[in-house]
């Protein structure tokens, strides 16, 4: 009997790969797993409570990029607002992220708070790729600002673009700069990108979670890596992966990839399943070089701020959902000591520029670094002439976005308004009273404001081109006045009274 040899397992595949080749089908690459390592709205250097902060972040970041085809992803609102760059206009903060291997960022609508000038200068520090598709600036973007970028991993081509919401010019102060439709922008860029070739779109959108839903519904990308809204969030209907993390990298999400290209009859397809890890930075060791470059910067901080001002004798709670969806004793210090520095009438301050998100006990004591860290923005207090209708009017925009949280709620002093939050936007005010009078429509008002609503910001368009009596140019820093108004008195005790009623 005639014994035959079996073909070697070379020569067997060699048959197999000819047989799919003469059927017009070629193998498919094996998954490819590309990783994007994402934070988004960080500008608190050090962590709070064991949680959070640059050093932590940079643990995971050099750990996930261990691993291999790791991208760090930052979806925006990082030089502001935070305390140091009341100082140094977030130079402090491009400093870290440049240590730390940013491969991509979108800006944020607060990388425009400290003026279009801060924003140019700042993006020329950085020594990533700044994605600033829908940004248009009549001076030319700075350097190291592009419209896109490809990169190929393994045979995959990735396109990234980002995003910056355009209502930045009512958030914030971009100067000249504008910035055209989010979603526009998003379904223009992504068919670009597939026409260049990308197998996988990414959009780094610092955009409402209501703009990425749109995106992900209509605008062909594969990955939004998200901010703005600051949820904790990882979405996939089938189609679309949307990731946001939170904020101050308490969380760091994780977004894996595993991507398959095959090739039959000469045409490519690209097929991928999404997994997704979110890291509670709690049990993360901070990065030790990280960690050192933030001690200094805290350092430099410490002996000026962390000097004792006074007592607060009632709790106070400058958390979020707190400054922005109703009155807080938070607010009505702010306010109160704004309306006391300028002589004013009445005072309102939008609950967003209150920003440290804690509480503070009753009997605790305040430090300077408590109260600027409240008001990092460096806003100056402008004293202005209003008509009651104008108040009235003000009111009505600062209630109209209280179920959204909207950072332009109004923390009041000298005022008690009444407003059902069941009415049309626009028509929730339903009385207001000035000093315990009832509002005049034709009297005129001095109304102590910050300088950002007072030049219309955050909506409130009813004080646009109003007499100043003390403007800008000569306005004192809010944060100032608070601190000496909590000095004077030794001991507060804000509270809760009935200011802004909603019912």
């Amino acid at each position: 009997m005639m014994l035959q040899s079996r073909p070697s397992a070379a020569l067997r595949a060699g048959f197999f790969g000819l047989s799919l080749l003469l059927s017009g089908t070629a193998l498919a690459q094996e998954a490819v797993t590309i990783r994007f390592v994402h934070t988004n709205d960080i500008d608190r250097m050090s962590a709070e409570k064991g949680r959070g902060g640059f050093a932590r972040l940079a643990t995971v970041v050099r750990e996930e990029k261990a691993k291999g085809n790791a991208f760090f992803i930052h979806a925006g609102d990082t030089i502001s607002p935070s305390l140091l760059s009341g100082f140094d206009k977030g130079a402090h903060i491009i400093d870290i992220l440049n240590r730390m291997g940013v491969d991509a960022m979108a800006p944020g609508n607060h990388e425009f708070d400290l003026g279009d000038a801060a924003f140019r200068d700042r993006m020329a520090e950085a020594k990533f790729d700044v994605l600033a598709t829908n940004i248009v600036d009549g001076n030319g973007l700075p350097a190291n600002t592009k419209a896109d970028k490809m990169v190929e991993v393994q045979g995959v081509k990735i396109g990234f673009f980002g995003l910056t919401t355009e209502t930045t010019p009512i958030e914030s102060s971009p100067g000249t700069i504008k910035f055209s439709s989010t979603i526009d922008t998003a379904r223009a860029k992504a068919k670009e990108l597939r026409e260049k070739g990308a197998d996988i779109v990414v959009a780094v959108a610092h955009t409402p979670l209501t703009v990425d839903m749109i995106i992900a519904r209509s605008a062909g990308v594969d990955v939004i890596i998200g901010g703005h809204d600051e949820h904790l969030l990882a979405f996939y209907d089938g189609k679309v992966v949307l990731s946001e993390a939170e904020s101050q990298a308490n969380f760091v999400n994780v977004v894996e990839l595993a991507v398959t290209k095959a090739t039959k009859d000469g045409k490519t397809t690209v097929s991928w399943s999404p997994n997704f890890r979110i890291v509670d930075t709690v049990s993360v060791k901070p990065d030790p070089d990280i960690e050192a470059v933030v001690k200094g910067y805290e350092d430099k901080l410490s002996k000026e701020l962390d000097v004792e001002i006074g007592v607060t004798e009632t709790a106070l709670d400058s958390r979020r959902a707190t400054v922005r969806g109703g009155e807080a004793a938070m607010g009505n210090l702010i306010a109160d000591a704004m309306k006391a520095a300028v002589g004013a009438d009445v005072a309102i301050t939008n609950g967003g520029g209150i920003r440290a998100d804690k509480q503070y006990q009753a009997g605790q004591k305040l430090t300077r670094r408590d109260i600027l860290s409240e008001m990092p923005f460096g806003n100056t207090t402008v004293l202005l002439e209003v008509t009651g209708a104008q108040i009235k009017d003000a009111l009505e925009n600062g209630v109209s976005q209280v179920r959204e949280l909207g950072g332009r709620f109004p923390q009041v002093s000298g005022i008690v308004a009444e407003v059902d939050v069941k009415e049309p936007v626009g028509s929730r005010v339903k009385s207001v009273k000035i000093n315990g009078q009832p509002l005049d429509p034709a009297k005129i008002y001095k109304l102590a404001t910050n300088d950002f609503v007072g030049r219309g910001g955050d909506g409130y368009r009813s004080f646009i081109g109003v007499k100043s009596l003390v403007d800008t140019s000569a306005s004192q820093l809010m944060a100032s006045q608070v601190i000496d108004y909590v000095a004077k008195a030794g001991k507060v005790s804000p509270k809760v009274e009935g200011r802004v009623v909603l019912r």
